[in-house]
């Protein structure tokens, strides 16, 4: 199982949409909790809160594996992104992901320069630099999902994204699916549901490739309430043996389950 594969086995993926900049259609401050399960099985939690800090908007994502995962591989990232007001709404200033995951560390940031029209890109643990033409809209992985809930979307209608990592500017065509009633512990929900097509590759957990799918609530606040994503080949070389004991027969023989890890809602204020 390669770096990539394990990190989305043992985490849920936020990554979406852009736009230049919005006003926000919920209400502030917001706080999501989320439980991660794969093959019925718990491996995790997660968060994403939006609150004011001052005249800056600022969003943060967590995510932790279970204590029982550690011994196997421990995952724990933190992401914040920090947007500056601009008319009526918000644009992005600037980000930070610390992401902890297995025997992996990557530490990186990144901040925009409207008026030289380039963000500058910075590992923050070589301290390597670089910079890159910036086109408007583009948002970060944490900060595209707040701006896709601004949008009116069409069931039929793609939207092509811009979003910024790891000292790229990638595009990423979302399409918008059906409207489908669904189930969390958080109660029932009627959503409108997206897929984004995630064909780029960065380290870490964002952009493993595999079929990405977003249920978002079928209203103005357009909450997230449940995430798929299923990675495709990541059982090529088989279950790894202290996987095995979790994975219920009927599941080990369902590759497409086998392969997907689910991000359902719990609770929160929104």
């Amino acid at each position: 199982m390669n770096t990539i594969a394990r990190s989305a086995l043992l985490t849920a993926i936020f990554i979406v949409i852009s736009g230049f900049s919005c006003a926000h259609a919920y209400s502030i401050p917001e706080m999501l909790s989320y439980e991660l399960t794969w093959a019925g099985v718990k491996i995790g939690t997660s968060s994403i809160q939006t609150a004011f800090a001052g005249q800056t908007l600022e969003i943060t994502s967590k995510v932790n594996s279970e204590p029982w995962s550690a011994p196997f591989y421990k995952v724990d990232d933190l992401e914040i992104s920090r947007l500056d007001k601009v008319g009526k709404g918000f644009a992005l200033h600037s980000y930070k992901m610390k992401l902890h995951e297995g025997r992996n560390d990557w530490y990186r940031a990144a901040s925009l320069d409207r008026k030289k029209k380039k963000f500058d890109f910075v590992n923050l643990r070589t301290f390597a630099k670089s910079s890159s033409k910036l086109v408007e809209p583009a948002w970060d992985p944490v900060s595209c999902l707040y701006y896709l809930r601004q949008l009116p979307l069409v069931v039929g209608k793609p939207v092509v994204a811009n979003v910024l990592d790891k000292g790229k500017l990638n595009r990423i065509r979302i399409n918008v699916l059906r409207r489908e009633t669904v189930q969390t512990p958080a109660g029932s929900f009627r959503t409108i549901v997206i897929r984004p097509e995630m064909n780029i590759d960065s380290e870490g957990l964002f952009y493993a490739r595999g079929p990405l799918t977003i249920w978002l609530t079928d209203d103005s606040k357009k909450v997230p309430v449940m995430i798929e994503k299923r990675i495709e080949n990541l059982f090529k070389d088989g279950v790894p043996v202290y996987l095995q004991q979790f994975t219920p027969d009927a599941i080990r023989n369902n590759l497409p389950k086998m392969e997907t890890i689910r991000a359902s809602l719990v609770g929160g204020s929104y």
